[in-house]
């Protein structure tokens, strides 16, 4: 008998059916999520560890139940990785915290006042870890679900290592934004991509039916979620010819305009590959040759390799806490705490300021997404930055709470660690970073 092809709605209900399945396993954590947050913070038990070890996989990792929780703490335990490693000499930051900002509020976009930071914090949020800097000083840190030397996975807040290794070799001429993308990967050539600016890649305004939505990517036999399901072998085709398997959109979009911003980790790797092909190395060496080996982390980082030892650079990506706020301080004039070069040029912040787009951006999810977060709508999108403000700050979100905002004009910056499933609520922490970095410059 022929098998039926399913309906999204139908593939949407059967993901449905399978998560359902899955928190109803005896002894499962998949997709619960009442263990308390602080928990994380101490080692499991033996019978606990290898019963969680067994269930790893594409779907508890979504879930952000308390399995993810773990998952995200442990990464290297589970997937191949390269290992980043970073200069000799480490960067001790200096502390001066701030006593007003666990109590910040701001108005959300229906006009409400928020709780109180620490009451975020320590409420249902499932945050485990916040780190904010001005003027080159941690001004507040709070981990309440893990410890300050634990690594953390960035998941797609990770794609800012690959925004700014991309946004160099662009300011080196070595790459023409112009230029179609299939020009620095050969493999791309004869495809859709053959028609796709990089600066739409940049941006994620390719008009491809590629999107990743929070619906799309847990459908099973979805583009996207084909797509995700490699890097942990799941689905037996590699990156590259499933990015000669993407199709224009239906409704006849053209790349960069009239289009819309749709958001697709398939266009960072798509981007990491330009890097690759116009270095000649794997994506991990780029990272430490350009930026890591210059900074003074106190930990190496670790990048997941997919099983044909392609490094996941759209988010599998981990470090500690403040090894994170310290690549976030690159962006800021407090640079120098922390490197001994400036890794971030004029050059860069040109190119950085001039690719987002106003008329792509505008009336989008990811838009009235950021709306909810801040109380207040960025312009634009970036170079794999989620929003561009017009003072200069730049968010970049990452899947189920993760998150890193950097300020050069106030000298501020902050990121966030999380265990929380995107249908869970609003995210504020966003919010509270971009309230704070206003507090700290007297506004």
């Amino acid at each position: 008998m022929e098998n039926k092809k399913l309906t999204d709605d139908e593939k949407w209900a059967k993901a449905q059916a399978d998560m359902a399945v899955l928190s109803k396993q005896p002894g499962s954590f998949v997709s619960e999520a009442s263990t308390p947050i602080s928990k994380l913070k101490q080692p499991l038990s033996k019978d606990d560890y290898y019963k969680v070890s067994q269930r790893f996989g594409f779907w508890p990792m979504q879930l952000a139940g308390d399995d993810a929780a773990y998952y995200y703490l442990h990464m290297p335990q589970f997937m191949n990785q390269q290992v980043i490693m970073p200069a000799d000499d480490v960067a001790k930051l200096e502390r001066n915290i701030d006593p007003r900002i666990e109590n910040l509020t701001f108005k959300t976009a229906e006009g409400n006042q928020t709780e109180k930071l620490k009451d975020f914090l320590f409420g249902k949020s499932r945050k485990q870890a916040i780190m904010m800097m001005h003027k080159g000083k941690v001004v507040f840190e709070s981990f309440p679900g893990m410890n300050p030397n634990d690594l953390h996975i960035w998941m797609s807040a990770g794609k800012t290592p690959l925004s700014l290794v991309f946004t160099q070799i662009v300011a080196e001429g070595k790459v023409d934004m112009q230029e179609m993308c299939s020009k620095y990967v050969p493999e791309l050539q004869d495809t859709v991509w053959d028609e796709i600016p990089v600066w739409t890649a940049a941006t994620m305004c390719v008009g491809l039916d590629i999107e990743e939505t929070f619906k799309s990517i847990l459908m099973p036999g979805s583009w996207i979620n084909n797509f995700h399901s490699t890097f942990l072998g799941l689905y037996n085709v590699p990156y590259m010819k499933q990015l000669q398997t993407a199709k224009k959109l239906p409704n006849g979009e053209k790349p960069g305009g009239p289009s819309t911003m749709r958001y697709s980790s398939a266009d960072t790797l798509v981007l990491q590959y330009i890097c690759e092909q116009v270095e000649n190395k794997p994506f991990g060496t780029i990272l430490q040759e350009r930026v890591w080996s210059k900074v003074g982390f106190r930990m190496p980082a670790f990048l997941c390799l997919a099983p044909d030892g392609t490094g996941v650079g759209y988010g599998m990506f981990s470090s500690t806490a403040e090894d994170m706020l310290k690549f976030a301080m690159l962006y800021t004039p407090s640079w120098n705490k922390v490197a001994k070069e400036q890794i971030i040029t004029e050059d860069m912040w040109k190119v950085f300021h001039e690719t987002g787009k106003n008329e792509v951006y505008k009336d989008t999810e990811e838009q009235h997404m950021a709306t909810q977060w801040y109380g207040e709508a960025p312009p634009k999108n970036g170079i794999q930055w989620d929003n561009v403000f017009d003072d200069g700050a730049m968010f970049k979100h990452g899947n189920n709470g993760q998150g890193i905002y950097v300020d050069p004009k106030r000298d501020f910056c902050a990121i966030g660690f999380g265990v929380a499933a995107n249908t869970s609520g609003t995210d504020y922490a966003p919010g509270f970073m971009r309230t704070a970095a206003k507090l700290l410059a007297g506004e």
